[in-house]
């Protein structure tokens, strides 16, 4: 997982993981987004906000 995770924070065009910002992070399904508070990928929906 620690691999998967350096990887997402170089396809984010960052060196190293502690480098993700919140901005970076996003969810892949509806349910996750409205979990972790995250647009849903492609979005910029957000559970709980605006319209």
């Amino acid at each position: 997982m620690t691999k998967e995770a350096q990887t997402l924070a170089r396809a984010c065009g960052w060196v190293h993981l502690l480098h993700l910002e919140p901005e970076d992070l996003v969810a892949l399904t509806i349910e996750s987004a409205a979990m972790a508070r995250v647009p849903l990928a492609g979005t910029n929906w957000i559970s709980g906000e605006g319209p």
